[in-house]
């Protein structure tokens, strides 16, 4: 991450889009890998598929899983310095999954989308902020221009109601902390 990388409080958003789920989804997960997100497989859809679930959903990571002792030093002694504007010596990402998912709405979709830090290791910073917010700006740029942007809402939390970007779904579907 570059040293001048501020996570942000919001961890999320809510979109409103004249677009059908499936494409909506398709969409913002392609926004989401152009910063660099890797896909995850499909147990999410698995396990919505099973529940009969409404929504549909996509999996994105970035980050080491799990940062080695010594890396996590290097990162730890580095960052505050000037160092950390060597780029071989910038630190890692804080390993985070971050939920893409959509549901139909009587406008078109609904899709949410929500970020998940570790809970584990260094540190818990949310310094995938900035790169959610541009793949979100990225959706918007496409629908906007078209008029098929409804709204978009930022969001700090999301209940624990079953929707797939919800803390409990991702900690008992994918396992994350």
């Amino acid at each position: 991450m570059s040293p001048l990388t501020v996570g942000g409080m919001t961890r999320g958003a809510r979109l409103i889009v004249r677009d059908r789920p499936d494409a909506a989804l398709t969409t913002l997960v392609e926004a989401l890998r152009a910063e660099r997100f890797d896909v995850g497989d499909d147990r999410m859809s698995k396990a919505l598929s099973a529940r009969g679930s409404e929504w549909i959903a996509q999996d994105l990571r970035i980050g080491a899983p799990a940062p080695t002792w010594s890396s996590g030093i290097v990162d730890a002694a580095v960052q505050h310095t000037p160092l950390a504007f060597v780029p071989g010596l910038r630190r890692r990402a804080t390993p985070t999954v971050v939920i893409a998912s959509a549901r139909a709405h009587d406008e078109g979709a609904e899709l949410v989308v929500f970020s998940h830090p570790t809970l584990v290791g260094w540190t818990t910073a949310n310094d995938a902020a900035h790169l959610v917010s541009a793949a979100l700006d990225r959706v918007e740029a496409q629908y906007a221009p078209a008029g098929l942007l409804v709204s978009r809402e930022a969001l700090r939390g999301i209940p624990n109601d079953g929707a797939p970007a919800s803390q409990a779904f991702v900690r008992d579907v994918l396992g994350w902390r």
